[in-house]
C-alpha cells in the first residue's frame, strides 16, 4: 500500500551508496526524521544536485511505500548551505546543529521541524553562530523533556546566563552580541558534554 502526501524537508545527511545511488536523511514535517534512498541520484539530471545536500529545505510530494520514502516531485527548495558556508562559524554551528537534530530527535516534533527551519535561516544573517548553537541545543533539549537547567553541572553566571537565554526567540538571539568569546566556547563545550549522548 502507498501514501502520497505533500511535506516540508531539510536534508540532514547525503551518502553515497555504489558509483550511482544516493541516501540521504531528512527531518520532515509530518513524520520526524527519514531515510529517502535515490536510485540514480549521482546522476539525476531533473533535479537540482544542492537539494539532496545538507541544509537544504524543499517542499516535496512524497511516496511511502512500505517502510521506504520516495521523492515524486519537488515544489519549491532553497539551499541554505550557500550562505552558511559562506563563514567558517557559521558552517560550524549549522554542521553542529543538523547534527544535534539527528542524534536528538529520532522521533516526529513539528515543533522540532520549526526551530531547526528557523536556526539555520537566522544562523545567515546571526552575529555570534555559537550563541545560536547553544540556543538550539537548549531548545531542543527542552522540546524532547529532558532540559533541567538546575541538574546541570553549572555555576551561578553560566545558569543566570542559560535562563535569559532560553527566555529569547531565536530571532533575537541571531541579533545578540556578547564580547566575552571564552566563556561562550566554555558553556558551549559543557553543554554538549552534558546533553548530548554519544
Amino acid at each position: 500500500m502507498e501514501t502520497i502526501y505533500k511535506d516540508e524537508a531539510i536534508v540532514l545527511n547525503r551518502k553515497f551508496v555504489g558509483e550511482k545511488d544516493l541516501t540521504i536523511t531528512v527531518y520532515t514535517k509530518k513524520s520526524g526524521k527519514e531515510s529517502i534512498y535515490i536510485q540514480n541520484g549521482q546522476y539525476l539530471k531533473n533535479m537540482p544536485y544542492s537539494i539532496l545536500s545538507p541544509f537544504c529545505w524543499f517542499k516535496a510530494v512524497l511516496i511511502k511505500i512500505k517502510d521506504k520514502l520516495i521523492i515524486s516531485e519537488i515544489d519549491s527548495y532553497k539551499q541554505i548551505g550557500y550562505y552558511i558556508s559562506q563563514d567558517i562559524e557559521k558552517f560550524e554551528a549549522g554542521f553542529n546543529i543538523i547534527n544535534f537534530t539527528y542524534k536528538l530527535a529520532p522521533h516526529q516534533d513539528e515543533r522540532i521541524f520549526i526551530l531547526l527551519k528557523k536556526s539555520l535561516y537566522f544562523l545567515t544573517i546571526s552575529k555570534l553562530p555559537k550563541l545560536l548553537e547553544i540556543l538550539f541545543l537548549l531548545k531542543i533539549t527542552y522540546l524532547n523533556g529532558e532540559l533541567d537547567l538546575k541538574r546541570l553541572d553549572l555555576n551561578n553566571k553560566e545558569f543566570d546566563f542559560l535562563k535569559g537565554l532560553m527566555e529569547k526567540s531565536i530571532k533575537e538571539a541571531s541579533q545578540l552580541e556578547i564580547e566575552n568569546v571564552e566563556f561562550l566556547e566554555s558553556l558551549r563545550s559543557k553543554l554538549i558534554r552534558e546533553l548530548v549522548r554519544e
